[in-house]
Order: C-alpha cells, then structure tokens, then sequence
C-alpha cells in the first residue's frame, strides 16, 4: 500500500502531497466541509479589526461602513468562490494553477508575493492570538508566543485533512464565543452615528470613507483568493462546481460580514477612547472590561488565531514551493530571493521599523525563497521553515499599538497585487472553463505568458490611486473624496489588458 492511499482521508497523517496534482486514488471529502473551513477560519479578531479601521480610521458612518464592508465582501469572496472550484476541476494549489494565465516564470513573482502575505499574516495574527493568551493566562509574552506558534506550525505540518477537522470543531466554538461579543457590541451600539470628520484619515468625507470601507473589506476578502483552491484540491473531480462556490462563498461571507459590522459598531459603542491605535485585546478590554465575558471572548480570540494561522501557514508554505525554476543554475533563485528581499526591506522601512529587524527579516525572505526556488523541499519541511521565518517577525511584536498600524497598511498593501494578479486568473478561466486541462499543461508552454504583463499592466495603472498610510497617488492627493480607487482600477486594467491579448491570441490560431 503506497503512503498516498495511506493518507487519503486520514487526519492523524502527515500529509504527503505537496504541490503536485492530486491524482484520484487520494480525492475524497464533500463540499460541504468548505462551510466550516472558510467559517472557522474567517471568524477571527483580525477581521473584527477591519471595521473598527473603517469608523475609527476613516471616521466613516456606522451605516455608510455597513455598506461598504458588505459590498466589499461579496465581491471579493464571489471571486474566491470560483477560484475555489478549481481545486477539484486541476487537482493543484491555486498558486499552481496560476501557471496556466502567467507561464511557469511569470508566476514566480505573484507566488513569492503569495509567500510573503502568508508569512505577514502569519505573525501580524500571532501577535494579536499571543497578546489574548497572555491576557488570560498572565504568562509572559515570549512563552504565549511560543505555544502559538507550536500549534499552528503543527497544524500546517500535518496538512490539509487535519486542518480540515480542526476548522470544523472549531466553528461551533467560534460562533458561540462572538456570537457573546455580538449581543453585548449591538446592545450598546450607536446606529445613528454620523461621520466623524476628526478621525486621523477622515480627509475623504462620507463618501470617500464608504469606499475606503468597500476597499477594506475586498481587500480581505482578496488576501484569501491566492489560496482558494489549496483547500478544495482533494475534493472528487465530479464534484459539483455550483456546491463548491455556495460553502466557499457562503463560508467566508457570512462571518466577515457580521464581524467586519460588530467591529465598527465597537468604535461607537466605545466613546473616548482611540480604537484605531490600539490592539484586539486592548479594544476588547475597553468593550467588556476584565471579568468571565471578557475572557470567554479572548479565548475565542486565541482560538480565532490558531484557525486563520494554520491555513495562513499552510498556503504561505505551499506558494514558496510554487516558486521554483527547473534550470540547475542557482542565479534566478538568488535573483528572486534577492528581488524579494529587497522589497521586504523598503516595506518595512517605510513602516518605521527599526533597522536591524527590517535588514534581519529582509534577508530571511531572501534566504528561504531562494532556497526553495532552488532545493525542492517536502511541504512539510517548508512549512516549518515558513513557520520559522513568521515566528522571527512575530517575535518583535512587543507594541500592540504599532503592531494595529501595521496591520492596517499590510491589509491595503496586499490587494495592491492581489486585485490584478485575481483578474487575470478570472478572465484566464472564463476562456477555459469550457474545456478540459491536462495535468502536464502547468509547466509546459511559454516561461512567461500573457497574464504576467496584464499583471504588472494592472499594477502600474493602479499606482496613480493608491491612497495608502506609505504612498499616496497623484490622483487620490488630488481628490481625497474618491479615497482608495486602485483596487477597482487594478483589478478591471488587468482584466481588459488580459482581455484583449485573449482575443489576439485566439484570431492568431488556425481556423
């Protein structure tokens, strides 16, 4: 009996599958088990945070929040719903399948990019899970640093199944404990709070902060499409592409929807006190105080982070074995590595973070894609060495304040890329869905294909929109009112550009 047919359903199984195509002698499991995944891993303080950002931020109305949080979210996680289905269709991780729009190289950059908001997210949720446990436990903070990570690099290590079953539990759990926080948050909430034109980035008015509030929420939401498909991939071919996108969409929607709300209902619901600079624990102590409600919501917290973290690992792992060259020469690995280090660095900086963690972490980010551009490791030897490079940056989250700034800027920053990199793969897909698509045809053809450059198309024709705490366009200076458009202007200039070279490509083959 080989070690594939051992797994396939087994939870207490390292698993073996990497990033290679999952053949269907290893597929199992029910669409179903989406619901509670997406659920489980979405029901998080991190996303809570998203809409107390959008009212103490953006000073934007309890209401006008509402709307664009909502708007935000079916949006973005519509899009995740069918990146989704490609799991059981291709049978690889999302960041694979990418291969098909932006060839074997092109997908490199957008892979790697991958890689780092796995890690980001990794430690930025560490932090928070950390300081919930500390909390409860009075332990000092390396040693609740400590047990969050073991269990979450133990999760990731174990793999998909586990993860799995452990979303599942935990979903009932979770639903509880902020289903606690949601009935005291609403009892005390303000629904008639106006715009508050003194909040630290109020300069838009309402309407610029309902779009900054959709941008929030899509941004999200778009953080979790590069990984879509790496949770669906074990599913039977078969299965019904319809049930994959309603448990995904309806997994993830529902508790953004209602925590991203309970967030900004939070910042009216507390008068006097500055929820944009402070952490979860400190908001939520400012909520409920320090009795048993107070702790029951903590322990949901920590739960919350353990649930989002083993699938930020888990897919953080997987994007750094997608960046990988066939050549035997080490120069493009190191290249890459060096790329990518280069760009933590600036990222960092920008964020004013001290020097010798900003040249530390840049330089660990460059040893490990280049080591696994170039070496080709097991997933789960990648994992831990993920999982070490995230516990290195969470490791110097010691001011929760700085640690909600940065949160924050990370969230915006990431769909920078994402919203475009998701086009093309989008519109790549509505010109294949009708068609099969041979397991070999993700490293074949050319290097770099069409979506690579509607990609970067995409990126450059956003710049002059960005509105961010680190950069700021020319046309967003020049019309605060609009806040953040990049996103919408990203996301729809990759989709044309992809677009049109489909359509050039297609009048090019032979009748």
């Amino acid at each position: 009996m080989t070690t594939a047919n051992v797994y396939r359903d087994q939870v207490l199984e390292v698993e073996p599958t990497g990033i290679e195509f999952v053949t269907a002698d290893q597929r199992h499991g029910s669409p179903r088990q989406l619901f509670g995944l997406w659920f489980s891993a979405n029901a998080e303080i991190a996303t809570w945070m998203v809409g107390v950002f959008a009212t103490a931020l953006y000073g934007t109305s309890l209401s006008g929040a509402a709307i664009g949080l909502i708007a935000g979210n079916l949006i973005g996680f519509a899009l995740l719903g069918v990146l989704a289905t490609f799991g059981p269709r291709y049978g690889v991780p999302q960041m694979v399948a990418s291969r098909l729009a932006f060839g074997r190289y092109g997908n490199a950059l957008p892979a790697a990019l991958s890689f780092l908001a796995g890690v980001g997210w990794f430690a930025i949720n560490t932090v928070f899970g950390s300081y919930a446990l500390q909390t409860i436990t009075h332990l000092p903070y390396p040693f609740a640093l400590t047990l969050m990570l073991l269990a979450q690099i133990a999760l990731a290590v174990y793999g998909y199944n586990l993860i799995h079953w452990f979303e599942r539990i935990s979903a009932i759990l979770l639903a509880a404990g902020f289903t606690l926080l949601g009935w005291i948050t609403f009892a005390r909430a303000d629904w008639h709070a106006a715009f508050n034109p003194h909040a630290p980035f109020a300069g838009g008015g309402e309407i610029g902060g309902i779009i900054l509030a959709t941008a929030l929420g899509f941004s999200y939401a778009t953080g979790w499409v590069p990984c879509a498909s790496d949770y669906s991939r074990y599913l039977p071919e078969a299965t019904d592409p319809r049930r994959v996108w309603w448990y995904s969409f309806f997994g993830c929607a529902f508790p953004c929807i209602v925590l991203e709300i309970m967030g900004a209902a939070t910042v009216t619901a507390v008068r006097g006190v500055n929820l944009g600079d402070a952490s979860p624990t400190q908001a939520i102590a400012s909520l409920l105080g320090s009795g048993i409600v107070a702790t029951l919501v903590l322990l949901t917290v920590t739960l919350g982070t353990l649930t989002a973290n083993c699938m930020n690992l888990y897919s953080g792992a997987m994007a750094a074995l997608v960046v990988k060259f066939p050549a035997a020469s080490w120069r493009a690995p190191l290249s890459i590595g060096l790329l990518f280090g280069a760009l933590t660095g600036v990222v960092f900086a920008l964020a004013h973070t001290p020097l010798a963690v900003t040249a530390g972490f840049a330089l660990g980010v460059a040893i490990v894609i280049a080591i696994v551009a170039r070496v080709r490791l097991p997933r789960y030897q990648a994992a831990i060495l993920v999982g070490i490079l995230g516990a290195l940056l969470a490791s110097g989250g010691g001011h929760p304040d700085q640690t909600a700034k940065l949160y924050t800027n990370f969230l915006l920053l990431l769909s920078y890329w994402a919203s475009p990199w998701a086009a093309v793969v989008f519109v790549d897909w509505l010109q294949r869905r009708t068609r099969g698509t041979h397991a070999d045809e993700f490293d074949a053809g050319p290097r770099v294909r069409a979506g690579t450059y509607a990609w970067i198309g995409g990126l450059v024709l956003s710049l002059p929109f960005w509105d961010q705490a680190w950069y700021t366009g020319p046309f967003a200076a020049a019309f605060p009112q609009f806040g953040d458009l990049s996103y919408y202007v990203g996301f729809l200039a990759a989709a044309a550009i992809m677009a049109a070279a489909r359509r050039r490509e297609a009048r090019r083959l032979p009748a």
